[in-house]
Parts: C-alpha cells; sequence; structure tokens
C-alpha cells in the first residue's frame, strides 16, 4: 500500500487485528485518527471486464460510534500516479458506506464513464452500528450491475 504526499493531513492507517478475531495474524486496514480524510492505495493493472464479470468486495467495521464518515472504496486507473492521488483523482468506480448525522447513512456506488460520474438511483442505508458489514458489487461485462450489502 502507498500513503499519498498530496497533503499532510491526511489521516495514518495502520494494520492490527480485529478487537473481536480469534487470530492475531488476521490483519485489517484500520484509521487511527478522528475527522481525517484517507489517501492510500494499492497499484493495480490495467484490466478489463469486456469478457466477464467484475467484482469488488470488502469489509467495513466501525469499532466505535460513527457519527460522520465514509467506508467507500475507490478503483483508480492504472496510471494514478499513487504518491499524488487526492479527493480529486480521477476514478472508475467509488462504492461503499457514507455516514453524516443521522440523516445521511447511505451506502455510495458512483460509475466513471466518458468523465461523467453517473451515480446509483438506489440509495440504501448503511449500518452504523459496530458490526462487520460486506460490500460486494457485480459488474457485468454488458453492463448491468447488483450492489450486495451483507
Amino acid at each position: 500500500w502507498v500513503t499519498s504526499a498530496s497533503s499532510s493531513d491526511f489521516g495514518k492507517f495502520d494494520s492490527v487485528a480485529a478487537k473481536y478475531s480469534d487470530s492475531d495474524s488476521n490483519l485489517g486496514y484500520k484509521s487511527t485518527q478522528d475527522a481525517h480524510f484517507y489517501a492510500s492505495s494499492a497499484a493495480m493493472t490495467k484490466f478489463s471486464n469486456k469478457d466477464d464479470s467484475l467484482v469488488v468486495q470488502f469489509s467495513v467495521k466501525h469499532e466505535q460510534d460513527i457519527d460522520c464518515g465514509g467506508g467507500y472504496v475507490k478503483l483508480f486507473p492504472s496510471t494514478l500516479d499513487q504518491k499524488d492521488m487526492q479527493g480529486e483523482s480521477p476514478y472508475n468506480i467509488m462504492f461503499g458506506p457514507d455516514i453524516c448525522g443521522p440523516g445521511t447513512r447511505k451506502v455510495h456506488a458512483i460509475f466513471n464513464y466518458n468523465g461523467k460520474n453517473l451515480l446509483w438511483k438506489k440509495e440504501p442505508r448503511c449500518e452504523s452500528d459496530q458490526l462487520t458489514h460486506f460490500y460486494t458489487a457485480v459488474i457485468k461485462s454488458d453492463n448491468p450491475y447488483e450492489m450486495y450489502i451483507d
């Protein structure tokens, strides 16, 4: 993983075992500072889902009460300059939970197509409890998609 150096205000991640894990070797990526944006990425080689489905799946666990924060992932083009990644960096897919107060508790799914961000019309509520939740996006080769939560 590479942490962006484009801002000194980005929060720091740590690799830690889950609070209720039975193994110290089963590590997750944990944010360590409240009220910060985070920018860390893993390089991906260029790929296409032209002849097959693309599945993006990850889990989110808030180990403390959360009032405002996002737990989403972005899939960037393979040309991303990881050290210069920032909030405005172009991405292909953004997917995951977003919580901001009691009124905004939704799952985002945004696809970038020809430079335009296309938002998922549905806005399912995400959980804000302290349990682990799984988020799965399946994008089929002919472009329909399905989203699953838990």
